[in-house]
Formats: C-alpha cells, structure tokens, sequence
C-alpha cells in the first residue's frame, strides 16, 4: 500500500476527514481535519523524514478538546511546493488552508522538527506582521504554540562548531547542498530514510514499538523514495540554510521575539545532549520568560517523540492546552 493511500484517514481510531485546499501561494495542500464547531484549532505539522502519520498516537488525546488541523508538509511528497520556498512561504501555505477550513477561529500552533521551525517562524510574524499584502493573512488570534525538539534553528548551525554536534547532525548540511537529491536517489530514498529514523530514535523497547507501529515506518520509506519528496526536502533544508539563519539573525538584533504562551519540549537524550540547557536558550527568544513552558522529556526518547514518547507529550500537550484555552 503506498504512502499517499496509507494515511491519517486509513487509521479508524482517528475521528478525522481528509481535506485538499489550493491555496494562493500555489501549494495544494492535503490536510486532516476534526472541527468541534468552535473554538480553537491545534495544529499538527509534521517534520523529517516523516508525515502527517507522525500524530497518530497524539490525535486519539486531543480530538475530543480541541479542533484539530494536521496537514501534509508541503515539499514532502503529498501536498506540493508553494511557488516559494523557507518556513515563512510554507507557513503561509498552511495559514491559507487553516483559515479556508476553520475561518475566524484562534490558533494553537504545534509541531516536531521541520513543522516546529515552521510555527516558531509564523509566532515571530504574528507578533511582528509585515507590511504588506499578506498582513491580513497573519491577524488571526494566536493562543499559542508548541514545538517538539528544536533549538532555534540559527543556534543549531551554530552548534556545529563542535564538531560532536556537526557529526550527530551532518544531514543538516548535506540536505542542503545541490547534489543531496541526486546523491539520496542514487543511495535509495527508504534506505536513506530507515537509516535515519534509526539512528535517532529510541533505545527504549516500548518507545521503538510505539514508534514503528501501524507500519509506520514503510509509510515514511515508500514516501521518501519518491523523488518529489527528495527534492522538497531539500529545498526545505537549503531554506533553512540560507533563508531562515539571516532572518533569526535579524530578528534577535531587531528586538523581534516570541510573545505567545508556548510549550517546548525535547529530547534530553538527544538535543539535551547536543545542547544543554535548552531552556535557558529558548528564553533568549521570548519578549517575557514567563511564557515559556520548557520540558525535557527522559527515559531514553529520542527525536520522534510524537511517537516514542506520546503519552508524557500528550499528558503535557493537555495541560498546556488547559492553560491557554482559558
């Protein structure tokens, strides 16, 4: 069965309904989606090298709170690529989606990896719209948000002048570069993939199962074999690269910072390792300290902690949601 018929949708647990917006920034996005009627949305947005599938175990816990809006990354092989790539352009994408589908509703930004740098970037500009034609696009009431495992992304690269930490993330780098396409073809896109779901996730049994269950890991290998998805990747990343380290750049020096209530947790495994006090870097980042709720999450999770740690995360999601639904 192919990643695009093995979905969200295909899961009966989950109480979701596929969605196809086009959008106004050129990307189709595929999305699913549980509206309570009113109230706020959650979103869901997935990282690398995975989908969407990445929530299944999250969703069960939270489609009875909170509306919820979990799309396809765009560039990874579902939804398609807006005409301009960077977390800002994909950002837009899904806020055209989110607002067609839950107009006028608050948001709660969420997301692991790739989909966290996306919701840290859109906070920043809801905190800070631009001037111009997309103004209206970012006057949506923002509640919050949560991002899973990331540092910001200006303080990764800067991390890899250790180089311990240029070794543990040397996909950075290489999925940024031109000939990564190419190079990840050549190699086998599932292979490349199930290599580097497993060289960062669990050592931990339950973790792992929780992990790979409903042959989840299949989905995300035949998925990243497809040359649509390897490009996109790599667009994202090269985004990441030279697009987004220039704008955090600018906006730490400007004053531009988080001034939304957020959730950040991570693996104490793997980026608390690289890093250290995640907290205390993410402070630096917000207008007030008392925004922030840092959690590292333990007992040996590793980066896929939507999946390997889904309860600890969803108990915390919870109570965040409680905190900020007020």
């Amino acid at each position: 069965m192919s990643a695009e018929i093995k979905n969200l949708e295909s899961l009966s647990t989950l109480a979701v309904e596929r969605h196809v917006s086009t959008t106004p920034s050129g990307s189709t996005v595929i999305s699913y989606a549980k509206d309570l009627g009113q109230g706020p949305v959650l979103w869901l947005v997935h990282g690398y090298p995975q989908s969407a599938y990445i929530w299944r175990h999250l969703i069960p816990q939270l489609q009875d709170k909170i509306s919820l809006f979990v799309p396809e990354l765009p560039g990874y092989g579902v939804s398609s690529r807006p005409k301009k790539d960077g977390f800002a352009a994909v950002g837009q994408a899904l806020l055209e989606a989110s607002h067609e589908l839950f107009p006028n509703r608050p948001i709660i930004l969420g997301g692991h990896d790739r989909g966290a740098r996306i919701c840290h970037r859109l906070a920043v500009t809801h905190a800070h719209p631009p001037q111009d034609e997309t103004a209206n696009l970012h006057s949506y009431k923002l509640l919050g948000t949560i991002m899973l495992d990331i540092v910001p992304t200006l303080v990764q690269w800067q991390a890899f002048a250790r180089p311990t930490a240029a070794a543990s993330y040397f996909h950075w780098p290489f999925l940024a570069s031109p000939i990564a396409p190419d190079m990840i073809e050549a190699y086998g896109g599932d292979r490349w993939t199930h290599d580097a779901l497993n060289r960062i996730s669990t050592d931990d049994s339950e973790g792992l199962k929780a992990m790979q269950s409903d042959d989840a890991w299949n989905v995300y290998e035949t998925l990243h074999a497809k040359r649509e998805t390897i490009e996109g990747s790599w667009a994202d990343y090269a985004a990441g690269c030279y697009v987004e380290p220039p704008l955090q750049e600018e906006d730490q020096r400007e004053g531009r910072k988080l001034e939304c209530p957020a959730l950040i947790m991570w693996s104490m495994r793997n980026l608390g390792k690289t890093h250290g006090d995640v907290e205390a870097i993410w402070k630096q980042w917000f207008k007030d300290e008392s925004l922030l709720t840092a959690q590292g999450v333990g007992d040996d999770a590793g980066h896929y902690l939507p999946e390997e740690a889904n309860k600890f995360v969803g108990k915390a999601m919870n109570d965040f949601l409680n905190k900020v639904m007020k």
